[in-house]
């Protein structure tokens, strides 16, 4: 195996730094090797790249009139996007390779693909215990955590690199992997801002509120916003009601911050990835709560 440089597709400035293969190379090694460079160049980067997490992807080589196909992985920053400056990991083979087959109709090809990438994404997992990457990862985790998200058919899971399992996945990759069809009730969880996961954590935070706001408010309006405090990474509140506008406040009670802070963690993980919730909360006639969420735009 070696590694060159080659030039980015989407920016000719960026160089991306690229692993080959040589035919019939095993992978294992070369997934040590790929993890020693991208984890070694990360803890290098982290102050000025300012990255939040690892995505990566395979790209297969799915016909014999295709290109080898290959793994890509690339940090990115809080909002998700490529960090400025930094390019990109490549592992190009021969084992990416999985061939469509002429009898298979598309659900049974995806199925397929479907397998074939996470065989490939658990033994990435596996290659990440062994002995040279483990003190690489204790410290770029040391520096801040790191996670690691991979792309599946649909959606993006995190691979949860140290862990037996991988995270949960998106309904439709779930039901693809399970050989049916994906649930339309589990596909309107997906759409929650961090997904199905996020349901438990904003109820656990609208009990809260409930119990904390006066009796006579039976519209919450609850915005939540996400600042730097003496250093570290706060939260901001803006509590009001439209029936009582001089009754409103900017600050809350233990219960209330802990059930915000667990529901912030888990959208945005890295300091800086929040963008921002407005909750709207509202009791109706048979004494149940409607409940609303939605993201704040970003500031331009």
């Amino acid at each position: 195996m070696e590694w060159i440089d080659e030039p980015d597709e989407n920016d000719r400035k960026l160089v991306n730094r690229a692993l080959v293969l040589q035919p019939n190379e095993p992978l294992a090694p070369a997934f040590i090797a790929y993890w020693k460079r991208i984890l070694s160049d990360g803890c290098a980067i982290a102050p000025p790249s300012r990255w939040a997490s690892l995505s990566i992807a395979i790209e297969a080589r799915q016909s014999e009139a295709d290109e080898q196909g290959f793994m890509r992985a690339g940090f990115r920053n809080a909002q998700h996007k490529r960090c400025e400056g930094v390019g990109d990991y490549i592992l190009r083979g021969n084992a990416f390779t999985c061939l469509e087959s002429a009898d298979d109709d598309v659900k049974a090809s995806l199925r397929k693909q479907q397998h074939w990438l996470f065989a490939h994404y658990q033994a990435l997992k596996d290659a990440a215990r062994a002995a040279e990457v483990r003190p690489l990862l204790d410290r770029i985790n040391a520096l801040r955590p790191l996670r690691v998200d991979a792309a599946a058919a649909f959606n993006w899971f995190d691979l949860q690199i140290g862990q037996d399992s991988f995270g949960r996945l998106a309904s439709d990759d779930q039901a693809l992997l399970a050989g049916k069809d994906a649930n339309p009730a589990d596909r309107s969880l997906d759409l929650l801002p961090g997904g199905p996961d996020t349901m438990p954590l904003l109820q656990e935070l609208c009990d809260a509120l409930i119990a904390y706001t006066p009796p006579t408010f039976e519209t919450i309006c609850c915005q939540i916003t996400e600042g730097v405090e003496q250093g570290q990474r706060a939260l901001f509140y803006d509590i009001s009601c439209p029936q009582f506008p001089d009754e409103g406040t900017t600050v809350v009670n233990d219960r209330v911050h802990r059930a915000a802070t667990r529901l912030v963690q888990h959208m945005a993980p890295a300091q800086g990835g929040f963008p921002g919730v407005a909750i709207r909360l509202e009791l109706q006639k048979d004494g149940t709560w409607q409940h609303n969420m939605r993201l704040l735009p970003r500031a331009a």
